[in-house]
């Protein structure tokens, strides 16, 4: 006990001497010894923004198939086992096809035949719109030419009538009075001749009965005188017959000639109406026989339709044999052999899987607050268990689930070796800002005080205390955004018991005044690189 209280009081005296060396120091009663600190500068470096999700790794979308045929059928064969490596378009399995090969046979033939029959059907309806075309040409000229027949004789007949009653007008209306007086001055005319040649005759009867004239000029003035009354007489009959007008014979002539003429227009317009009706009627029969032609026409397309589907029918009897071999759709790995050969296979079962490793997503969760920011084409580094580090890109951002407030992001994988597989586990840092031009200050550089964030800058052997903000982490380095500048000396080990305006030494003074080998490895920059800082 004794022992134990004498302990006591030497340290409450030590104390005491101690509190009052401190309360000397800070009113100035001697001097201070600068503190050894390690040193450090403020760099500029790129820095990135990460956000950290883990899941599994599966194939990428399209990147896996199952292989199974289009039609049931027996397995002839399987070409490939599992983990063989195939090729995009690879045979990789068949199927017996005597049925497809026998069918698609049969509609090679009903083909054939199909196409014969269009050509059959093509010729008819070109023969039926050339018959029918010439037949309507036909129709149209003879019913112009009925046309102009008619009308020619209408014009005749009219003509030939239109001249019988102007001779009818011409008998039943008589002579003219011009005529009339022709006639009387024709009368008056040889009655004065008469009187001449009579007075000529008793002139010469009295030169003759004188005998002062010949007998032969007395005759020759009776003859005269004969003739005189026989013109006279002429010219009376004609003066009487144009005074008496046409006899009733003639007239009744004359109107049978109309009649005549009459009936044979008539019969011209009759005749002519008849033929040109008759031609309409052929023309519209030849223009009626194009519906027959139109008939002929649908056969042929009726036929083509027929023999496209027969060729149609043929693609698909051809398709359906080629399927009889089974390819595989992507490049890949067999990754499971469901069946073998003699096996019954439908499209419902799988003969082979075939599986792309060298085309891998990554589905990793994170939680929904960091995954906000999250973008696709975002770049990406996917680590594995074993450490191995490769590269990849954001392709999709999906929902945030209610129950577990994670987000899947869906990230596809470089992975041209095919060294990662499916199903394993890895974990993805998603870079979602870049900052090329950071200042960067080593981690222990970054202390806190009263609650702040402070970094000790040194300049002239003085410990000056800087409030900062800091960014991103990386390895042992964290981005300072705002109180310090690149270049600047902070303090990296030291600085918990400093204050603001403290004298300070960095550490390789120590190892220079002391000589050791522990001094010289103090003096390594401390912000040299990771180890430095390790």
């Amino acid at each position: 006990m004794a022992l134990l209280v004498l302990s006591l009081m030497l340290a409450g005296c030590g104390k005491h001497a101690a509190e009052s060396d401190s309360g000397d120091e800070k009113e100035g009663a001697g001097p201070t010894q600068p503190v050894e600190v390690e040193i450090a500068d403020a760099t500029v470096r790129p820095m990135e923004v990460t956000v950290v999700g883990q899941g599994t790794l599966t194939a990428a979308q399209g990147a896996s198939v199952k292989v199974a045929p289009v039609a049931p059928g027996r397995l002839t064969t399987v070409l490939v086992r599992e983990g063989d490596h195939v090729s995009a378009g690879q045979v990789v399995a068949t199927l017996d096809s005597r049925v497809q090969e026998a069918q698609a046979r049969s509609a090679a033939a009903a083909l054939t035949a199909a196409e014969a029959q269009v050509r059959q059907s093509r010729i008819a309806a070109t023969a039926a719109a050339e018959d029918q075309s010439s037949a309507v040409k036909l129709a149209r000229l003879a019913l112009r030419s009925a046309e102009i027949d008619r009308d020619t004789s209408v014009r005749n007949a009219r003509t030939a009538l239109s001249a019988a009653e102007t001779d009818l007008r011409k008998v039943q209306a008589g002579a003219r009075p011009q005529e009339i007086a022709t006639a009387s001055s024709a009368v008056a005319q040889a009655r004065a001749t008469r009187d001449r040649t009579a007075t000529e005759l008793e002139r010469q009867q009295f030169l003759f009965d004188k005998g002062i004239s010949a007998r032969r000029q007395l005759e020759d003035a009776r003859t005269a005188l004969a003739v005189a009354n026989a013109a006279l007489d002429t010219a009376s009959q004609q003066e009487s017959l144009v005074r008496a007008g046409a006899r009733p014979e003639d007239v009744r002539a004359t109107q049978i000639k109309v009649g005549q003429a009459r009936d044979a227009l008539s019969q011209a317009e009759a005749s002519g109406a008849a033929k040109v009706a008759q031609a309409r009627t052929a023309l519209r029969q030849a223009e009626q026989a194009a519906l027959q032609v139109e008939v002929k026409r649908q056969e042929a397309a009726a036929s083509r339709d027929a023999a496209a589907q027969k060729a149609a029918d043929l693609a698909a009897a051809r398709t359906t044999a080629s399927t009889s071999e089974l390819r595989a759709p992507i490049a890949g790995v067999v990754t499971r052999r469901a069946l073998n050969p003699g096996d019954m296979a439908d499209p419902a079962s799988a003969v082979l899987d075939i599986a792309n490793s060298r085309a891998l997503n990554l589905v990793a969760n994170l939680p929904a607050d960091e995954g906000a920011a999250v973008r696709p084409a975002m770049r990406v580094r996917v680590t594995t268990d074993s450490g191995t580090a490769y590269g990849g890109q954001v392709v999709s951002v999906g929902q945030v689930e209610p129950q577990t407030n994670l987000l899947s992001v869906r990230i596809v994988v470089a992975n041209p070796a095919g060294a990662l597989k499916a199903g394993e586990f890895a974990t993805a840092q998603i870079v979602v800002r870049e900052d090329p031009l950071a200042v960067v200050v080593p981690k222990q550089a970054v202390v806190t005080q009263d609650g702040k964030q402070v970094v000790f800058t040194v300049a002239d052997g003085v410990a000056h205390r800087k409030e900062v903000e800091t960014g991103p982490e990386e390895g042992d380095y964290v981005e300072v955004t705002r109180g310090i500048s690149a270049g600047q000396k902070v303090i990296r080990i030291g600085q918990y018991e400093l204050a603001d305006g403290a004298k300070v030494k960095p550490t390789e003074e120590k190892g220079t005044k002391g000589g050791g080998e522990e001094g010289k490895k103090g003096a390594a920059p401390v912000g040299a690189g990771k180890e430095g800082g390790q």
